[in-house]
């Protein structure tokens, strides 16, 4: 059997959430995995495997938009305090001694397994950015920061699977698009529909609160580290047995357009009202993409007229989420375990 090291980007917890499944499956396998990790992905992870935490990538945000600077500077001071500990993280990964290497958006494991001569296969999302032919209405600049970036965090991997619920020609002929990789619990659960709305928000949200409390409609907020009741707005800690049983019985849901949860209320059917990040163009065109295929829309400054646009659309994207269809993750954890006996 093989020793894999898989690192795993750690801001916020859809890399996480995907990178679970993969090491469950390459676990039962009968592989050793080491994960490098760190931030979010660390606190989600290191309960179940062998964990190594090392410096990450933070990024900063301000009502609702990606702060470049904040961003630039503290990961700069991120960088200068972890300096130290470089050698240290190099040396574990050599004495682990493994044959390969797996990155999800995380860049130490890709310079290491290249220091280290071994095969790199990256799983994510980012690089149809880099990968495929993808578009991005009013946002090209933001979208060539975005590919430069991408090209610089994970590059030189012998594959690609792309994980995604759109198809782009791909123009890299060691890439593979692959359906998205929805977490065993979420496959498990009996979605129904009951009356309130769930929002997951990470960034600012305190600029949107007098909106929510026009809207006659009952909402239940995750994603801001806060417990109580204000009007008809609930909030919740997180916790994930609440968390699935909000997420399964929704009628819909209104998040930043990060691809995990997107692609989770794609399988459990929920209309999805997304607010990409500004200048985070993967979000922007994960959220163009799901209004054109018509589960959802998209909005940047949301206000009241957005919701009731979506609210009048609704009986649409839940009749247009009925012929979404959504396998279990057999096809990637096959490619997976193809490239695995191959390279090892």
């Amino acid at each position: 059997m093989a020793k894999i090291i898989y690192g795993v980007a750690g801001q916020g917890f859809g890399h996480a959430t995907r990178s679970k499944e993969m090491i469950k499956h390459l676990v039962s396998q009968g592989h050793q995995v080491l994960v490098l990790t760190y931030g979010q992905a660390l606190f989600f992870l290191e309960k179940d495997f062998e964990v190594l935490e090392i410096p990450g990538l933070i990024l900063s945000y301000k009502n609702n938009k990606l702060s470049y600077w904040e961003t630039l500077l503290k990961n700069t001071k991120q960088l200068l305090k972890q300096t130290n500990n470089w050698r240290g993280i190099a040396k574990q990964f050599k004495q682990f001694k493994p044959d390969m290497a797996i990155t999800d958006f995380e860049p130490l494991t890709c310079l290491l397994a290249k220091q280290n001569k071994i095969p790199l296969l990256s799983i994510d999302n980012q690089h149809q950015l880099t990968n495929t032919k993808i578009t991005c209405k009013g946002h090209k600049k933001d979208l060539l920061t975005a590919q430069l970036i991408v090209k610089t965090m994970v590059w030189g991997a012998k594959r690609y699977f792309v994980t995604t619920f759109y198809e782009t020609p791909v123009t890299h002929k060691k890439t593979y698009l692959v359906p998205p990789i929805v977490r065993q619990e979420v496959l498990d659960l009996k979605p129904e529909r009951q009356d309130y709305i769930l929002i997951y928000q990470t960034s600012d949200f305190e600029h949107l609160v007098d909106v929510y409390h026009k809207i006659p409609e009952k909402f239940i907020v995750f994603g801001l580290n806060k417990e109580g009741v204000d009007g008809n707005i609930t909030y919740k800690n997180y916790s994930l047995d609440e968390w699935l049983t909000y997420l399964a019985n929704c009628k819909a849901i209104i998040a930043n357009a990060g691809l995990s949860l997107m692609c989770e209320a794609l399988y459990l059917k929920k209309p999805f009202l997304a607010m990409p990040i500004n200048q985070q163009v993967e979000q922007v065109i994960n959220a163009q993409y799901l209004q054109a295929q018509g589960y959802g829309q998209y909005t940047l400054h949301f206000c009241q007229d957005d919701y009731n646009k979506f609210w009048a659309n609704l009986p649409k994207y839940e009749k247009n989420l009925e012929n979404y269809e959504h396998k279990d993750n057999s096809l990637i954890f096959k490619k997976l375990d193809d490239v695995v006996n191959y390279w090892t």
